[in-house]
């Protein structure tokens, strides 16, 4: 019994140790992209097409297999592309919405893959991470065939310019499509070559900085006749671009635009016309003004030099009243004085005759 005891507590122990060295010295990380040992670079990503069938399968993924030791996690997180962990089956569909930005799994010692898709030519990346190890897998998407196409006219235009228009095509995703053949309409001008339909070819790259004239990807230029007054409708269509997959955006086939040419010196003339009776109204009004504010002035000097008389005669008429009063004053002081007397007279009579005739 107790040999058996101490056999158990030996190989416990033993056990315990190789847990520990196991623990200690995991294997590294290694990721393979497509097969492939990673040595992508952001400079230089693995390539992918583009899932313009709305179908994510073998032909536009990228497998991402991570091998790890048992029982480890291993994650996976995308920036810019979509992580499924299985391919589109007839009773599993996986389609463009079936992605998310990241997954993780538990490691049962063989190689974890993800698949990895993208819907832009911009490079993306997804960081693979186990304990300590991680490393990046760079994948950016190359572009579907046209399935829009855009125009692009000036906002305005003058008489005697020489506009340009531009055309461009993009997938599905709106990533620029390349060498695509525009047709192009012209309704009220003409191409430089006199043309009212021309084919525009969209570029391959993008011109570098300083080149004239400018060409972006995707996207192509027509150079205009000298433009005269009126309205110009550009056209553009692109016969080959065919309907799009089911639950993507529907294709555009064509595109209208329209810009107006001015004839500014058309404008120049009415705008000096304007100006000039503008100005004539105002030297008009400004006459008006003047004559009403003399005539204003003069009856304002009128009614002033009438008050003034006014004032003045009331002056007069006031002295002349005072002078009345003092001297109607005096006047009836002295009838006074003489009534008073009279009185006395009468009444010094009366005390003679001892019968008063009359009393104060």
């Amino acid at each position: 019994m107790k040999t058996t005891k101490k056999i158990a507590l030996a190989t416990a122990a033993a056990l315990a140790i190789v847990g520990i060295s196991t623990s200690a010295h995991a294997a590294p990380l290694a990721v393979t992209v497509a097969g492939a040992t990673n040595t992508t670079t952001s400079a230089a990503p693995t390539t992918v097409a583009v899932p313009v069938s709305n179908v994510i399968d073998s032909s536009n993924t990228v497998a991402l297999a991570a091998t790890a030791d048992t029982a480890t996690s291993v994650s996976f997180v995308a920036s810019g592309v979509k992580l499924v962990s299985a391919l589109n089956t007839t009773l599993a569909p996986v389609s463009v919405a079936s992605g998310v930005s990241s997954i993780s799994v538990t490691s049962a010692g063989t190689a974890v893959t993800v698949y990895a898709y993208t819907t832009s030519t911009s490079v993306g990346s997804v960081t693979i991470t186990n304990g300590a190890y991680s490393t990046i897998v760079y994948i950016k998407g190359t572009a579907g065939v046209a399935a829009n196409v855009a125009v692009a006219v000036p906002s305005a235009t003058a008489v005697g310019t020489v506009p340009t228009i531009s055309v461009s095509a993009t997938d599905v995703f709106g990533n620029p499509v390349a060498s695509e053949a525009v047709s192009v309409t012209l309704i009220g001008a003409t191409f430089s070559d006199a043309s009212i339909t021309k084919t525009l070819t969209t570029a391959s790259v993008t011109s570098a900085a300083g080149v004239t004239p400018v060409t972006v990807l995707g996207s192509a230029t027509g150079t205009l006749a000298t433009a005269v007054a009126g309205t110009v409708t550009v056209v553009a269509t692109d016969a080959s671009i065919a309907a799009t997959a089911t639950g993507l955006p529907a294709a555009v086939k064509s595109a209208i635009a329209t810009f107006s040419v001015s004839d500014l010196g058309a404008q120049i003339t009415a705008l000096n016309a304007q100006v000039a009776s503008l100005n004539a109204q105002l030297a008009a009004e400004k006459a008006a003004h003047a004559a009403t504010k003399a005539s204003a002035a003069t009856a304002a000097d009128t009614a002033t030099s009438a008050l003034n008389t006014a004032t003045t005669a009331l002056v007069t008429e006031k002295a002349a009243h005072a002078a009345d009063n003092v001297a109607s004053t005096t006047t009836i002081a002295a009838v006074n004085k003489s009534y008073l007397a009279l009185i006395a007279k009468y009444n010094a009579l009366a005390k003679r005759l001892r019968q008063p005739l009359f009393t104060k």
